[in-house]
């Protein structure tokens, strides 16, 4: 039995793996790093214990000070008797630190886009050295890690790959980000009626109170728009409200969460459209939390911004749930590689959202069908094929 590590869970990704890879015979294990995100730790993303045997903290710092100062011979000590490492964060830096090729890197964002390069770095800092030191690990341990696994999902993203000239393979696939078994409709209905969380009996009464429930959970960052984060959340506030005018359903809810850098321009644009009492806001919530919310939704909003996307988080956890999804995709980008792409409204614009979300309200019995085939998508791309692709990976390793 091949013995894996998975290094770092930002979004709560490699546990999702970690998973997906023990219920197909391989001995996973995640080592989490320090500074981790609470709301993206283990317990966050399930409803037992089950996972403590496997998953342990490795010491990794996520800092410049904590890279310069971690010694190689620990490093060396933790990677011992593994025969396959999965990375994302700054696992690329931490193996090339002490030699040792990354079998697979898989990115999430910034460890792609930013971290790898000297030029997006501020370099009057008094920590400008090692910042410079594990820019330089981090760059060279993603262009020589045996394999990178990532959609060609805009030009914009692929093009910070395309740059560091690595040296491997290249898998233009979709990570599996979930851990979609343990989240049947039985078993999120139960969790519901048990649970105690505030979250979940506001989200309950809003349910019991509401005609029409919209949910967004993306982080809010929309004053920028040249921005590679510009999210579009203003859209969906304003086409929400259009929305609301133009089909007098004043028992619609939004549910939106106190995450980004402008969520008080939201709230302050919410207040000037007059819809304080339809908005809902939640403090950063966990996964388990977050998808037994999208369960008591009728519809969920990603992103609407100038950049398109296949797959992300949120809106892999709306597929999950089946449930129809709003949301901007350039689909000429995909066709070539995909028989069919899972059904969504599209939307850019403030009127294409209300038009969205009056159709959808106004036809449920479409909406229902369009979770139902974005779930199958979800099963087959994501799921299923995702999962062959990084297994290969690891059989071909010798």
């Amino acid at each position: 039995m091949k013995k894996i590590l998975l290094i770092c869970n930002e979004v709560n990704n490699f546990f999702s793996l970690s998973r997906h890879l023990r219920d197909n015979g391989f001995d996973a294990y995640l080592y989490l790093m320090k500074e981790e995100t609470t709301h993206f730790s283990p317990e966050a993303d399930s409803f037992d214990d089950d996972h403590k045997h496997y998953v342990h903290s490795s010491g990794f710092s996520r800092l410049p000070s904590g890279f310069f100062y971690f010694p190689k011979k620990n490093i060396e000590e933790i990677i011992l008797g593994f025969d396959f490492i999965i990375g994302c964060g700054l696992a690329p830096a931490y193996l090339n630190k002490v030699g040792r090729r990354l079998d697979l890197f898989i990115p999430y964002g910034s460890d792609l886009d930013y971290q790898p390069y000297f030029n997006k770095k501020r370099y009057f800092n008094k920590k400008i050295f090692k910042i410079l030191y594990m820019t330089y690990h981090q760059k060279m341990g993603i262009k020589n890690a045996k394999f990178v696994m990532m959609s060609k999902t805009n030009e914009n993203f692929f093009s910070y790959y395309q740059r560091l000239g690595h040296t491997g393979r290249l898998i233009a696939n979709i990570v599996p980000l979930i851990y979609d078994k343990q989240y049947s409709q039985s078993r999120i209905k139960k969790y519901i009626n048990n649970s105690s969380s505030h979250f979940l009996r506001q989200m309950t009464s809003i349910r019991n109170s509401s005609q029409f429930i919209v949910f967004h959970h993306c982080r809010h960052e929309w004053d920028n728009q040249d921005s590679i984060n510009y999210k579009g959340n203003e859209k969906l506030i304003k086409g929400f409200k259009s929305f609301i005018d133009r089909t007098e359903c004043i028992d619609a809810s939004l549910i939106m969460f106190e995450n980004g850098n402008d969520k008080k321009k939201s709230k302050g644009l919410i207040e000037k459209l007059n819809i304080l009492d339809n908005v809902h806001w939640f403090p950063v919530t966990e996964r388990k939390e977050i998808m037994c919310g999208i369960s008591l939704s009728d519809v969920g909003v990603g992103e609407l911004g100038e950049l398109s996307w296949l797959t992300y988080s949120t809106v892999c956890e709306f597929m999950c749930m089946s449930k129809p999804i709003i949301m901007f995709r350039d689909d000429d980008l995909y066709l070539d590689d995909f028989e069919s792409l899972y059904p969504i409204h599209n939307a850019s614009t403030v009127e294409q959202v209300s038009e969205a979300l009056t159709k959808l309200f106004n036809d449920k019995s479409s909406a229902d069908q369009m979770g139902m085939e974005s779930k199958k998508w979800f099963n087959k791309y994501v799921i299923d094929k995702g999962l062959k692709e990084i297994i290969n990976a690891i059989e071909s390793n010798q």
